[in-house]
């Protein structure tokens, strides 16, 4: 079998989360492969996976073809029975589901809310229906907790900041209450980072992600990585003024993109109409209503506008549009055609515009992508053994 390339720096001296990095990364390794891999001796090898066994890390799996002699095994990542605890919150519902490592949904509840509510109106539901979805299955080992929110979030600290969603909300209002649940680590991000992150089919791919549901969000991911910028704001496009003299914006602005083609201002434009909530323009959408086709695809022009910009200067693979009116094929035909119209021929070539994942499943898959890479990054790994030899 192929071997993954092995991370720079990985030699002779690989740490013990450095070697559970790579048998993470490729799936399991044989030990002559993993001496192969990192260089190191087979005392040393053999020590530091004896080491990653006793603590549960990792495990002997299947037999290997054999070629001679006896068959070896593949060692693997221990991830049975591990689970993943992850929130999805949104300005209107939020979804929670206990998932497996890789992100696969074990059991996910939808609840209703209004984000604009004290914090602990909006969360102490949520945690409670986290508690009965661990419940059902004692036997899981809970590894970490995910969540993600309509809002600026300082990544390093999971703080809010500078919040036009939540302003009621005390900075560490999500670490509070879901900390003082868990005693696991934690991640809190922005819910179009996280999405982006899972909307990703490759770590060599660069994708930006937008999220037009009640208001606009973008991620941007390169190389596998979220792009946060110099101060946490990247991808913050729902306030690009448009224009100087357009709508009110809730930042108190005039003419940010969000007053033009978010679903709040489809649904302040269409409520005449009688389709004034998100799930009243989608499925009037789909029944392919004049007036509701009319209004998203003017929305979606404009966005196609600002998204030219986005995407000349980031130049990714793919531009994927999601939530609950960013998925509605009207509105992602027009955004493809505006910005493949918009961008120059050598940005616009190989350049793939379509809807993603519905729901929260990406913002899901992605919680749980951060939430490993935070547990098992071969840091963490090193100092969870170093303090278990000390006690």
């Amino acid at each position: 079998m192929a071997v993954e390339r092995v991370p720079a720096g990985l030699g002779g001296a690989a740490s013990h989360g450095s070697l559970l990095h790579l048998i993470r990364s490729t799936g399991g390794l044989s030990r002559q492969q993993l001496l192969a891999a990192t260089g190191m001796s087979r005392a040393t090898l053999y020590e530091r996976l004896d080491a990653l066994v006793r603590r549960g890390l990792v495990y002997e799996a299947e037999p290997l073809e054999a070629t001679g002699g006896r068959r070896s095994r593949k060692i693997r990542f221990d991830d049975r029975g591990r689970v993943i605890l992850a929130f999805a919150l949104g300005q209107t519902h939020a979804t929670v589901s206990v998932t497996d490592t890789d992100g696969r949904q074990l059991r996910t509840r939808t609840l209703a809310h209004r984000i604009s509510e004290p914090a602990n109106t909006v969360l102490g539901p949520l945690l409670a229906a986290g508690v009965e979805l661990l419940e059902q299955d004692p036997s899981e080992v809970l590894t970490g907790v995910g969540v993600s929110l309509p809002s600026p979030v300082e990544a390093a600290t999971g703080h809010v900041v500078h919040s036009t969603t939540i302003p009621g909300w005390p900075p560490d209002a999500v670490v509070a209450a879901v900390s003082g649940r868990w005693s696991v680590p934690l991640v809190i991000e922005n819910d179009a980072r996280t999405a982006a992150l899972g909307e990703r089919r490759t770590d060599a791919e660069t994708l930006v992600y937008i999220k037009v549901a009640t208001g606009i969000g973008c991620g941007i991911v390169v190389d596998g990585s979220i792009l946060h910028g110099a101060h946490g704001a990247a991808g913050d496009i729902g306030h690009i003024r448009v224009t100087p003299n357009g709508p009110v914006c809730s930042c108190g602005r005039h003419g940010c993109l969000a007053t033009f083609s978010s679903g709040r201002s489809l649904g302040l434009k269409l409520g005449p109409a009688g389709y004034a909530t998100l799930p009243e323009i989608s499925a009037a959408a789909q029944r392919g209503e004049p007036v509701v086709v009319d209004a998203l695809t003017a929305a979606a022009d404009v966005l196609g506008r600002a998204l030219a910009t986005t995407v000349t200067t980031i130049n990714p693979d793919r531009l994927v549009l999601g939530g609950t009116i960013g998925v509605l094929p009207a509105f992602v035909d027009q955004v493809r055609e505006r910005v493949l119209s918009d961008v120059v021929g050598r940005i616009a070539e190989g350049l793939t515009v379509e809807g993603g994942a519905a729901g929260d499943d990406a913002a899901l898959e992605g919680l749980t992508t951060l939430v490993m890479r935070k547990v098992f990054a071969p840091e963490a790994v090193d100092g969870f053994l170093l303090q278990y030899a000390l006690s």
